[in-house]
């Protein structure tokens, strides 16, 4: 028997336990058709797995972004984890070069294929993520569709042949029509949504006027202490951005 994490389509399987909650279910890694074997957290050996049926009676299905109030945070990095190579392994069944089945490679994270040797590794999509600052205000956009109850900062995915400054200096032109200086790196996040590395940056306002593209963005503006909107969850490195800054402002 093994510790697993158990997930149903992108949510963790959790029980109620006398300590609290819990992600961790035991059984044995050979009953599941999809396994992925994890990085010892706490020196014990935990697998990833898929389970359509719920492990144990009353366990319910969470979602990630949930289960940040609920466990440890070195628990809730194994769970992104988790969740993020269960995403790679069902993307990656067939080779994109050959179309012949993958297989498991026999050392590495990756899935090798047999026919022409084409290797795939975990994919990673690198978002970029920037608090740009006006004085002792800061540029907080609602994304287009209503979708999210939240205004949070400009965010999009590095281009081809792109550095990450350049990213960023082209997201803020694009969504919002602003050209910004004195960029700066921040902090980075792991953001398994499905396989996202967020490089969060600060930049400083340069010129023009906020003008929302209206397919990303719906609305923005400048925003103080005394007059913030709605935020992102403390999980994101958008909220840690947004609250780095006026801790220090």
């Amino acid at each position: 028997m093994k510790r697993l994490l158990l997930f149903s389509d992108d949510q963790l399987w959790v029980r109620h336990t006398p300590e609290g909650p819990s992600c961790l279910f035991d059984a044995d890694p050979a009953a599941f058709a999809l396994t992925e074997p994890l990085p010892a957290y706490a020196a014990e050996e935990v697998f990833a797995a898929e389970s359509a049926e719920p492990p144990a009676p009353g366990a319910e299905r969470v979602s990630l972004r949930a289960l940040f109030d609920l466990v440890t945070p070195q628990r809730y990095a194994q769970a992104g984890l988790a969740r993020q190579l269960l995403h790679w392994r069902r993307a990656h069944r067939f080779c994109g070069a050959c179309g012949a089945p993958l297989q498991r490679h026999a050392t590495e994270r990756a899935m090798v294929c047999p026919a022409c040797g084409h290797t795939a590794y975990p994919r990673i999509n690198p978002v970029v993520i920037t608090l740009v600052a006006r004085g002792d205000r800061i540029l907080l956009t609602r994304k287009a569709g209503g979708l999210l109850p939240f205004w949070s900062l400009v965010a999009g995915f590095v281009e081809a042949h792109e550095t990450l400054e350049q990213a960023v200096a082209r997201e803020i032109a694009e969504e919002v029509g602003l050209r910004v200086t004195n960029i700066r790196y921040a902090a980075s996040q792991p953001w398994p949504f499905p396989n996202n590395l967020m490089f969060g940056f600060t930049a400083e306002y340069e010129s023009g006027e906020i003008t929302p593209d209206g397919v990303e963005i719906a609305e923005a503006g400048w925003f103080g202490r005394g007059d913030l909107p709605p935020l992102p969850s403390r999980v994101s490195i958008a909220r840690r951005l947004i609250d780095a800054f006026f801790t220090l402002a």
